[in-house]
């Protein structure tokens, strides 16, 4: 750096800097990206401003940005297409009369979502069709408004998620093997919500009564309508599968899931001209938006590592002498800290440049501690006051339920993903296991 300035200087002018400017009303992206800028030019020299405009070359052409548009495709145009409706019909035919099978068929309707979106439109889809139709049943209205939530937020953690690919963008990470990491833990949060919903509903009877079991429900229908859900099923399973088992690369296997998704909506009869324009604006809003997060968040890793903040850290740390795991323990909390007051990508291209070469350098597997983070973020996007979860929820449902509803809703689901955050830390194969299978 040109400018010999104290670390401890710098990092109190880009915080104190960000805070002020997000109290303004100005957006975490814009705040942090000029801030970065502006420090750069000022502390910087003419070689340190060439490598950020080198580096925005990079980022809106680098090979892994195709992901992003590709998959956000694929989960548009199934949603559009009634996937969600099909799937809620044919698990309520083989579930129906057990008790709260309404809101285990959410979670369920969620988990696909997730595997056919990497965005996880579930909150949005099953707010409008499945709370009415548990509050229509006497279900309680936390346990309600809860599986709407935590279902929708596992596609933060189940592949192919988008906030995974920023990731590994950020981390110079496999997005291949993030996926495959994040899949186990993924679906151990889902089962875990079935069995909580379940455990409960069998304890407190009026909590998720049984729903009359209907009479006309034969065999042949429940056949058929699990016929009409088949080709969503296998276009995940081909997805993610090639992905698994090494025979595509994620871009090719998004682009394969595009085509598919465009089969299935002819085969359904949506194939429409709306529709794809539609899914075409939704995807490129989406898109748009992830690209103005991951650019600050780069600029902001280079940055820092200019100034030497990694460097410092890891000397602080080891002037401390303070363990490896607390230290892991440490940056847990204040990612759940920040989860409470801040956006999850916020906290990924703000915290992830600094952490993830800390943890790299205390021993910890990159792939381990990027699910962990990751974990933490589906906690954020839960966790009031401002978890977004409850902000989407409430601009669907109807008015007479109120935002306080919605977050009392949130703690037994919360309780289960820290849960499966702390399992995740203490049984590292959780994780690691499936990657060390496949690749």
């Amino acid at each position: 750096m040109e400018l010999e300035i104290s670390i401890g200087l710098i990092t109190l002018i880009l915080f104190g800097g960000l805070i002020l400017l997000v109290m303004l009303g100005i957006p975490v992206v814009y705040s942090l990206g000029g801030l970065t800028l502006g420090l750069t030019f000022i502390f910087g020299t003419v070689d340190d401003l060439f490598i950020v405009a080198s580096t925005a070359v990079r980022v809106f052409t680098n090979d892994m940005m195709t992901m992003i548009p590709l998959f956000l495709l694929m989960g548009n145009l199934l949603v559009h297409s009634g996937v969600s409706d099909r799937l809620y019909t044919a698990l309520g035919y083989w579930l129906y009369g057990i008790k709260g099978s309404l809101a285990v068929i959410t979670i369920g309707v969620c988990v696909a979502l997730a595997m056919t979106s990497g965005f996880g439109p579930g909150i949005l889809t099953m707010g409008m069709v499945a709370v009415p139709s548990m509050l229509k049943q006497n279900y309680n209205k936390s346990l309600a408004l809860g599986s709407v939530m935590a279902g929708g937020v596992l596609g933060e953690i189940i592949p192919p998620s988008i906030i995974m690919i920023l990731f590994a963008m950020i981390g110079k990470i496999s997005v291949g093997q993030l996926f495959i990491g994040g899949a186990v833990p993924g679906f151990v949060c889902a089962f875990l919500y079935i069995v909580y919903i379940m455990i409960r509903a069998h304890l407190q009877p009026n909590f998720a009564p049984r729903a009359e079991r209907k009479s006309n429900l034969s065999l042949k229908l429940k056949l058929k309508s699990l016929a009409e859900v088949i080709a969503p099923s296998l276009l995940v399973v081909l997805v993610l599968g090639t992905i698994f088992m090494g025979i595509a690369t994620p871009s090719e296997a998004a682009a394969l899931g595009v085509v598919g998704s465009i089969i299935i909506c002819a085969a359904y009869g949506k194939l429409t001209f709306q529709i794809m324009k539609d899914s075409c604006f939704e995807t490129i809003k989406i898109t748009s938006m992830a690209l103005w997060i991951f650019l600050p968040a780069i600029l902001f890793g280079i940055f820092y590592t200019m100034v030497g903040v990694q460097d410092a850290i890891l000397d602080l740390l080891g002037h401390w002498e303070l363990n490896r795991w607390l230290v892991l323990i440490l940056m847990q909390v204040i990612l759940f800290i920040f989860g409470m007051f801040m956006d999850d990508y916020a906290i990924v291209f703000i915290c992830a440049p600094i952490f993830l070469p800390v943890a790299e350098a205390l021993g910890f597997d990159k792939i381990w501690f990027s699910i962990l983070f990751i974990l933490n973020m589906q906690v954020a996007y839960l966790t009031p006051p401002f978890g977004w979860a409850s902000i989407l929820l409430k601009s669907v449902v109807p008015e007479e339920i109120k935002m306080i509803d919605i977050w009392k809703a949130t703690p037994p689901f919360i309780i289960i993903q820290l849960l499966v955050l702390i399992l995740a830390m203490i049984f590292p194969q959780l994780v690691m296991w499936l990657p060390s299978k496949m690749m």
